[in-house]
C-alpha cells in the first residue's frame, strides 16, 4: 500500500520545464535587453517553459500592441538545412519612467505638480496611455481615487472640454520649416492635449490636430483624411 500511494504521487506530481543550458540563456537575455517598446524596456521575469534544445537560439518579439506580461516570444535554431522554431511562454517585466500619485488622491481632484512624482515604475498589463511629463495632465481630473505610488492611466483622468463641435480655431501646421496657418471648424468636443477631427474651413479638407489651447491646434503633419 505505501508503493501504490508513492507511486500515484509521483504519476500527479508536476512535471519540470525544459531545462535551459548557458549559451541558451545568455542569447535570450542579450535579446531582451535590446528589446524597447512605446517608451518602456523589457526585462526578463521568467522563463516558463524552455525549448527541447541546446545552444544559443535566435529570437524574436511577436506583435505587440501593448505592453503584456506574459507572451510567446519565437526562439529559431537553424540544425543544418532545417530550421527549427519553438513559441516560448516568458513573463517579463515594461520598465517606464511614468508619472504616479505622490500621495493618496480623491476622485475629482484637479491633479496639479505636487500631486505627482516621475518613477520608474513596470506598466506590464497596463492599458492605457502613461505620461513622463507633468505639463501633460495640466489641466485633468481624477476619475477614481489614487493610491500613492498608482501609475497615472488615461482612463484614471478626464480633462474638462475647452472646445465643442462647431467651434472655430486657428489650425497651426509647420510643413519643410514653414508655419502654415488657417481656420478650422472643430468635429468633436475636445479638452487640451486631446487629438480631434477639424475641418479646414477654406480647402474643406478633415485634418487630426492636437489642441494647443481654447483657441488654437496643432495638425498633425501627413494626417489629412
Amino acid at each position: 500500500m505505501k508503493y501504490r500511494l508513492i507511486f500515484i504521487a509521483f504519476l500527479l506530481a508536476p512535471m519540470p520545464v525544459s531545462a535551459a543550458d548557458m549559451a541558451m540563456r545568455t542569447s535570450l537575455q542579450a535579446f531582451l535587453e535590446q528589446v524597447e517598446f512605446q517608451g518602456a524596456k523589457a526585462e526578463l521575469a521568467e522563463v516558463l517553459r524552455w525549448p527541447d534544445t541546446k545552444g544559443a537560439l535566435h529570437w524574436r518579439l511577436p506583435n505587440l500592441k501593448q505592453h503584456p506580461a506574459h507572451l510567446s516570444i519565437v526562439a529559431e535554431q537553424r540544425d543544418g538545412t532545417r530550421l527549427r522554431r519553438w513559441y516560448v511562454p516568458i513573463r517579463v517585466h515594461w520598465w517606464a519612467r511614468a508619472l504616479v500619485a505622490h500621495r493618496d488622491i480623491p476622485v475629482r481632484t484637479h491633479l496639479s505638480a505636487s500631486m505627482l512624482e516621475l518613477k520608474r515604475v513596470d506598466i506590464a498589463d497596463h492599458a492605457g496611455t502613461w505620461w513622463q511629463q507633468i505639463g501633460q495632465l495640466a489641466g485633468t481630473r481624477t476619475t477614481r481615487p489614487l493610491h500613492t505610488g498608482d501609475l497615472i492611466l488615461s482612463s484614471y483622468i478626464q480633462r474638462p472640454p475647452l472646445l465643442k463641435y462647431g467651434d472655430q480655431i486657428a489650425l497651426i501646421a509647420n510643413i519643410g520649416g514653414i508655419r502654415v496657418t488657417a481656420t478650422g471648424k472643430v468635429l468633436k468636443t475636445a479638452g487640451l492635449g486631446d487629438r480631434i477631427s477639424v475641418q479646414n474651413m477654406k480647402s474643406k479638407q478633415i485634418v487630426q490636430a492636437t489642441v494647443v489651447d481654447a483657441h488654437t491646434a496643432q495638425v498633425v503633419v501627413g494626417s489629412a483624411g
